[in-house]
């Protein structure tokens, strides 16, 4: 593959029904067209070590900054075996071509640790950004010390609620992490697939001086969070993953090839898709 470094290169072949990463490459070329930016992330396979998915995800940077929109790199530490060493080596390879890279805290336990190194983390890539969910009670502690840290921040709306009631506690937990970081994260991405919720927390952290993107998630709706996006003049990415397929979610669907998350991404109002 033109422009992989001899390190990804050296990795070992992505594992049969993986999803391959020119397929996400002519995914975020499609987006594009639309105006939408891509966030890449890459599901390891189950035998690779750090220091070969640190060389697998700096091996992409090449193809992602030749993309016509700005492409941004979701990555979960775990999957780097929490090494600081591996991160720093990730973020420096990401700062020289500038590109976004967002801390994916998928293991609560480690939360903690990763926080310490926020500010350390950041001297080695002043673009650096926090995923946090709004569901874990540590979420708002963990966003004051982000915050701290100067990082940008990216809030992630949960997805399943199955009552009411839990809706409404999962939109009141969300509301609280928009409000708590509005107007000291100076950028802040919403993962977020409620029109209403979206629209509020967009006016309040423009209010408070953040700016907002809003980010797509696959496997959620997203024909109402995109018209409020489009009509707020909101900048928009779209998650798409590579490497190892998703387990069966609780809807019991695995994951979709990425042409076929795009066109999911797309199909639920081709009048949404121009900002105005």
């Amino acid at each position: 593959m033109a422009g992989v470094s001899r390190g990804a290169a050296q990795c070992r072949a992505p594992s049969r029904g993986s999803i391959r990463f020119d397929e996400v490459l002519a995914a975020a070329v499609r987006l594009a067209r639309w105006r939408m930016g891509a966030c890449v992330s890459y599901r390891p396979e189950a035998d690779e070590s750090p220091a070969e998915v640190a060389a697998r995800l700096i091996g992409s940077m090449a193809r992602l900054s030749e993309l016509p929109a700005e492409a941004a790199l979701l990555v979960q530490p775990a999957a780097l075996g929490q090494d600081a060493v591996q991160m720093m080596r990730l973020l420096a390879a990401a700062r020289s071509r500038a590109m976004p890279v967002t801390l994916d805290l998928v293991a609560p336990e480690a939360t903690g640790r990763l926080i310490d190194q926020l500010a350390m983390l950041r001297v080695h890539h002043d673009r650096l950004g926090l995923s946090l969910s709004a569901d874990r009670e540590s979420s708002l502690h963990d966003a004051d010390r982000a915050c701290e840290a100067g990082v940008r921040l990216r809030l992630v709306h949960e997805r399943w609620a199955d009552t009411g009631a839990a809706r409404r506690q999962s939109t009141e937990a969300f509301e609280r992490l928009v409000d708590r970081v509005a107007g000291r994260a100076a950028q802040v991405m919403l993962a977020c697939h409620d029109p209403q919720t979206l629209d509020r927390s967009v006016e309040q952290l423009r209010r408070a001086g953040s700016a907002v993107t809003l980010e797509l998630q696959p496997d959620q709706p997203r024909q109402g969070v995109l018209w409020v996006a489009r009509s707020r003049q909101v900048p928009v990415r779209s998650l798409l993953h590579y490497g190892r397929p998703a387990a069966p979610t609780r809807l019991g669907t695995l994951a979709r090839q990425p042409r076929v998350l795009w066109w999911s991404t797309l199909s639920s109002g081709l009048s949404t898709l121009l900002p105005a």
